[in-house]
């Protein structure tokens, strides 16, 4: 199983959701972390979707998902064997 980090800076619309995979992770360790105007999102269709709590306050929002900091943020990414921004 690849472990996968998507980090999503794209307010919610149809062509950033799709740039997101249809599979939901059931072949590989997906997680979403959603941070500047990605924050918005409320539903994504992933298990692991976090959101940069720096964003979330500096955008005065509340979000449904769990926030991680810079810090948490720069471990995942050393972690994952792939990154992709979107």
């Amino acid at each position: 199983m690849k472990k996968i980090l998507y980090i999503v800076s794209k307010a919610p619309s149809e062509k950033s959701v799709s740039l997101l995979p249809a599979d939901s992770g059931s072949r590989n360790d997906i997680s979403v972390v959603l941070v500047q105007d990605g924050v918005r999102h409320q539903k994504l269709p992933f298990p692991c979707v976090f959101t940069l709590s720096d964003d979330v306050l500096s955008r005065k929002l509340s979000s449904p998902f769990p926030s991680v900091s810079y810090q948490d943020l720069l471990r995942m990414i050393f972690e994952a064997e792939t990154v992709t921004v979107v």
